[in-house]
C-alpha cells in the first residue's frame, strides 16, 4: 500500500476549553485532490493552518511522505521536532489564503520571488525566469511589474497561486480562494485551479464554499464539523447520495441557496 503524501493521526487542537480538530484522521494519497467542505465556523481553516504548523496541535502527529511533521524521530521514539526538521518537510507545501496576503509595496514579480531567493537560495535570475514562467501559466505575464492594488481581487488571487508555485511544492494548500472575490472574479481563479488539478501531479487539499467546483475537481469531498470528518466519498456519490444526516441537511441548505 502506498504511504500517503499526508496523514493526520489522531490530531487533536484546542483553543482554551474549545476543541476544534477532535482526534482528527485523515490520509491523503499522493495526487489526490480532496475538497474539504462544511459550515462556516467549524474550523475547517484549522485543517490547514496546522498543515501549515501555522498553529500548534495539542495531540496526535502529522505525517507527511511517511515522516512525523510535528515530531521526528529519535531511536524507536518520537520526540518534538525542531526548526529544521519542521522547515525541510514545510518546504513540500504552499498555502494559497483566502485574503491573498500579498506584499503591498513590492510589485508582482517581486511577491514570486521574494521566497525561493531567500529561503531557497535560487539565483536572481533563474527565479525571475521561474516567477515569469508562472506569472504566465495563471495569465498574467502582462502584470509583472504592477502593484498589488493595481490589480483586481481575482488577478491578486492568481499571483498568490504563483507565488506558492514558485516554491515547487508538492503539496498544495486552498482556503477558500474565492471567498474575498466579487462574484464575476470568482471564474478566473476556479478556472487556474482547475487547470493545476487537470494538468499536475500536485496533492491538493481544497477548503471550499463552492460546491459544483468541489464536485468537478476532487477526487474526495470530505463533510467536516464539530472537529470531525463526518462523512467523505467520491464526488458524484457524496453530493447525490449523502449517507449520514447532517450531511444531508447541510447539502440541501447549500444547494438551494445556491
Amino acid at each position: 500500500m502506498k504511504t500517503p503524501k499526508i496523514r493526520f493521526d489522531k490530531v487533536t487542537k484546542r483553543y482554551g476549553e474549545l476543541t476544534v480538530l477532535d482526534s482528527l484522521d485523515l490520509d491523503i494519497a499522493p495526487g489526490e485532490v480532496v475538497a474539504v467542505i462544511g459550515p462556516s465556523g467549524s474550523g475547517k481553516t484549522t485543517v490547514l493552518r496546522v498543515l501549515m504548523t501555522l498553529e500548534r496541535i495539542n495531540e496526535g502527529v502529522i505525517w507527511i511522505d511517511g515522516e512525523p511533521m510535528n515530531r521526528m524521530r529519535q531511536g524507536d521514539a518520537l520526540v518534538p521536532a525542531s526548526q529544521a526538521h519542521v522547515r525541510k518537510l514545510r518546504s513540500k507545501i504552499g498555502m494559497v489564503f483566502q485574503s491573498f496576503n500579498l506584499f503591498p509595496h513590492m510589485t508582482v514579480l517581486g511577491n514570486c520571488i521574494e521566497a525561493p531567493i531567500h529561503s531557497l537560495g535560487l539565483p536572481r535570475a533563474e527565479a525571475e525566469a521561474r516567477a515569469e514562467g508562472l506569472l504566465a501559466k495563471v495569465g498574467l505575464a502582462d502584470k509583472r511589474n504592477h502593484y498589488p492594488s493595481q490589480l483586481s481581487g481575482g488577478q491578486q488571487q492568481r499571483v498568490a497561486i504563483a507565488r506558492a508555485l514558485a516554491m515547487q511544492p508538492e503539496i498544495l494548500l486552498f482556503d477558500e480562494p474565492t471567498s474575498a472575490l466579487d462574484p464575476e472574479m470568482v471564474g478566473e481563479v476556479l478556472e487556474v485551479i482547475r487547470e493545476l488539478a487537470r494538468t499536475h501531479s500536485y496533492t491538493m487539499l481544497l477548503v471550499t464554499h463552492q460546491m459544483g467546483f468541489a464536485r468537478e475537481v476532487a477526487d474526495r469531498v470530505c463533510f467536516f464539523e464539530g472537529g470531525k470528518f463526518v462523512e467523505q466519498g467520491e464526488p458524484n456519490a457524496f453530493f447525490t447520495q449523502p449517507q449520514s444526516p447532517r450531511a444531508a441537511q447541510f447539502l440541501s441548505k447549500v444547494l438551494q441557496a445556491g
